[in-house]
């Protein structure tokens, strides 16, 4: 968990001086949906195997390739390198992080269960902390390169802990994996992502390729739906979205993940580019984004056996939409302090609603379905990011051109060295476009929001016991 949060923290503030070095403004969302695109449509497949071959199989399999991909990303030598890398790095996080939240949920009883995972959600809070201003700080002081090889000793220190120490029952061994399944859903969200990238930049929208791919996507969903309604063991059962409380759950994850994935990839860059920061400084919002999350998701943990869900989702999804609203006024004069208070609103919202959320799902279903249910809560939360990051840097991308058509270097708003060389004019005029962009992005954050006001308000009232699987009732 530790590894995760500050691989992402710490990434989000190196990006804008990765793009000055590589070049790919244009580009700039693949690297954020590369890895979101892998591993998002890996999650589940990691999670069904999880449950039948165990989850520490699994786990140091995509821990292995998630190093892989961090050591590729490091040596990049150009940006579309990057990308490749970064989505190799992404089919290991597909189950790196499923796994990892499985497995608490196996060790823990229901009234452990929530305290843990809250206090889990505090080890990737602190980590969040000291990202941001460890890669920050790299980044300046040598180079973004060497903030992607941090990822290396804690990952193989995690896989060898628990190659050594852990133990789990014996996995069922009949199995008929939904390979056809998992195609579809892969080839329906990689069509969608290119459509709404390639379709703002490559070729336009005056083309009809874009539309062909959002088509082709749109038909592979649906295969996907009625593959998953055939299939012995279907990578996603249909049949668990039955349950409203993984149903609501989900739709929540959604929100989660698009405010989390966007805040992350797009506001380093407001702080770099508009408010004219470097990429230390860049990472002060995430700072403050992680320091609400972690306290919330902890007192959430220790209160959601006593008082149910629904009393902490609704007041978690109004507390990060006021907190998104805010933050949508944001611009070239605002302060920093401003943005920080907004972000600190957001992520309490967050804690609170992100813990109930997890510990609904996995309390819902008996062991044996805890993988591939785990999985689908992620899954949902990485895909809201995916889409929203892809979509937003297209909206951003748009909006950017509008203002400064194409004689300009965008890049350059966003290297310090660079940005001190330009005429103020020039200076004014990136600032001024870029914060065109971003304001829309961030507009677009708290209409999300509000509308994860209205997914809580569908959580069903009653305590955690009452929603949780007979089986746990029983244990």
């Amino acid at each position: 968990m530790f590894l995760a949060a500050l691989e992402a923290t710490a990434v989000a503030t190196a990006m804008p001086t990765a793009v000055a070095d590589l070049g790919g403004m244009e580009r700039f969302s693949w690297v954020f949906s590369a890895y979101l695109l892998t591993s998002t449509t890996t999650v589940p497949l990691f999670g069904k195997l999880a449950d039948l071959y165990g989850r520490l199989r699994i786990y140091i399999i995509c821990m292995v390739l998630f190093l892989l991909g961090s050591a590729a990303s490091g040596l990049a030598p150009s940006f579309e390198w990057l990308i490749f890398a970064r989505a190799l790095q992404g089919i290991g996080a597909g189950g790196v992080m499923p796994v990892s939240v499985t497995l608490i949920g196996d060790i823990f009883t229901l009234e452990e269960r929530g305290r843990m995972q809250g206090l889990f959600s505090g080890v990737w809070g602190v980590s969040s902390l000291v990202g941001p201003a460890i890669g920050g700080f790299v980044t300046d002081a040598f180079s973004w390169r060497y903030v992607f090889f941090f990822a290396i000793p804690f990952g193989t220190i995690s896989a060898l802990m628990l190659k050594v120490y852990f133990r789990e029952p014996q996995a069922r061994k009949q199995h008929k994996l939904d390979l056809l399944g998992t195609a579809l859903l892969t080839a329906s969200i990689a069509l969608l992502l290119v459509a709404i990238l390639e379709g703002s930049e490559a070729w336009g929208w005056d083309n009809p390729l874009p539309y062909l791919m959002l088509a082709g996507a749109v038909f592979s969903f649906f295969a996907f739906l009625r593959q998953e309604r055939r299939a012995p063991e279907p990578i996603v059962p249909l049949d668990i979205f039955e349950n409203r409380i993984i149903a609501v759950s989900c739709a929540g994850s959604v929100v989660i993940g698009t405010l989390l994935f966007t805040l992350t990839a797009f506001v380093p860059m407001f702080a770099q580019g508009v408010l004219g920061g470097n990429a230390a400084q860049s990472g002060a919002p995430l700072i403050a984004l992680s320091l609400g999350w972690p306290v919330a998701s902890t007192i959430a943990g220790r209160l959601m056996i006593r008082v149910g869900y629904r009393t902490l989702v609704l007041p978690g999804s109004g507390i990060a939409f006021l907190g998104a609203l805010l933050f949508s006024f944001a611009g070239p004069d605002t302060t920093m302090l401003y943005v920080m208070a907004c972000m600190v609103l957001i992520g309490v919202g967050m804690g609170l609603l992100s813990t109930p959320y997890l510990v609904a799902l996995q309390n819902a279903v008996a062991w044996s379905r805890r993988g591939i249910v785990t999985s689908v809560g992620q899954f949902s939360r990485t895909i809201g990011g995916a889409v929203a990051v892809a979509g937003f840097g297209a909206i951003l991308n748009a909006r950017l051109h509008a203002r400064i058509g194409t004689g300009m270097n965008a890049n350059a708003i966003l290297d310090p060295a660079i940005r001190d060389s330009l005429t103020p004019e020039a200076t004014a005029a990136l600032r001024d476009g870029l914060a065109s962009g971003l304001h829309a992005v961030f507009l677009a954050c708290a209409i999300l929001a509000f509308t994860g006001v209205l997914i809580a308000l569908l959580f069903p009232a009653g305590s955690a016991q009452e929603h949780a699987h007979p089986a746990e009732r029983a244990a």
